[in-house]
């Protein structure tokens, strides 16, 4: 081997040994920021790259080439032997595929590391009625089992007994607004509206944003067929951000009984697109839409 073979091969284990450790500092780092990656990833092709440019082995291979074939015409740049075309173009593609080869070891080594993240953060669990109680009995003050003691009561339909914890945990905190709330919802389904409403519009000057407490309040007047003022309410909570496919069917029903016909589609249009099983909604569309009432009645008997 001549003296400059073996400079190029000093220069294949330099550009190797750069390679490797490129890629130890893509697997340390890379998990940090997605900077790294694309830092330590380059590096890593690139060295590779010139690890396989700088084989002495290609360029053995074409001085025999050479001599094999002595009619070729002497070269007249000089005696320096380049690799051929077709090597350049296989270095290339084995610099690529080991690039992303690279890349899908590095990703499922970070998808690994997160999991571990994952397994490694508990998850809060949901405190039981039971535990509620139980803390109850030596913490009567505490706001969140006085209120899911008072929530399990009203998901069983014991609304008295819903109404003492929420009145418990009022008289702690008297600006609470899930106690509000909640005490109007009570009211609400024992058909008390006018507590109810009290109580919600106590709710709705304390926190302004609270969307369900318009609503709800809007609930109050559609159950004493109060429709216009209803609709004011249903539009406050819309204006505020509330968007459900009952309060859209609920304000499109008001607006048709208004003989709105514009304002009631498009209300009906909206409640579908949040719930397309709505099977009366499609009924209605197509007497108030008849051009495309077979196509309203085809998809009702798809939900049917």
């Amino acid at each position: 081997m001549n003296s400059e073979d073996e400079q190029k091969l000093n220069l294949v284990k330099r550009y190797t040994r750069l390679a490797i450790v490129s890629v130890f500092l893509l697997a340390l780092f890379w998990p940090l920021d997605d900077f790294f990656f694309w830092v330590f990833s380059g590096a890593t092709s690139y060295f590779t790259f010139l690890a396989f440019y700088y084989r002495p082995r290609a360029e053995q291979e074409e001085e025999t080439l050479e001599r094999a074939r002595p009619t070729w015409p002497p070269s007249r740049q000089g005696t320096s032997i380049k690799v051929p075309p077709k090597n350049v173009k296989l270095i290339v593609v084995i610099s690529i595929i080991a690039f992303f080869s690279l890349f899908l070891i590095v990703m499922i080594i970070g998808l690994a590391s997160d999991d571990e993240d994952c397994e490694s953060i508990p998850v809060a669990e949901e405190i039981s009625i039971n535990e509620a109680r139980e803390l109850l009995s030596s913490d009567p003050n505490n706001i969140d089992a006085l209120t899911n003691v008072g929530n399990s009561f009203y998901s069983n339909g014991q609304y008295d007994s819903a109404l003492i914890y929420y009145e418990r945990l009022l008289t702690i905190d008297s600006k609470n607004s899930s106690g509000l709330y909640n005490k109007g919802l009570v009211h609400y389904q024992k058909k008390e509206y006018q507590k109810s409403m009290a109580v919600l519009r106590q709710c709705m000057s304390l926190y302004p944003d609270n969307t369900d407490a318009f609503m709800l309040l809007g609930d109050n007047y559609y159950a004493q067929d109060q429709l216009i003022l209803a609709l004011d309410s249903y539009k406050q909570a819309s204006a505020k951000g509330a968007r459900t496919a009952g309060l859209s069917n609920v304000m499109a029903y008001i607006y048709d009984q208004q003989n709105q016909k514009s304002e009631a589609i498009r209300y009906y249009k909206d409640a579908l697109q949040q719930d397309s099983s709505l099977v009366e909604v499609y009924s209605r569309l197509a007497y108030l839409e008849p051009n495309k009432a077979d196509w309203y009645e085809k998809k009702a008997q798809a939900w049917k």
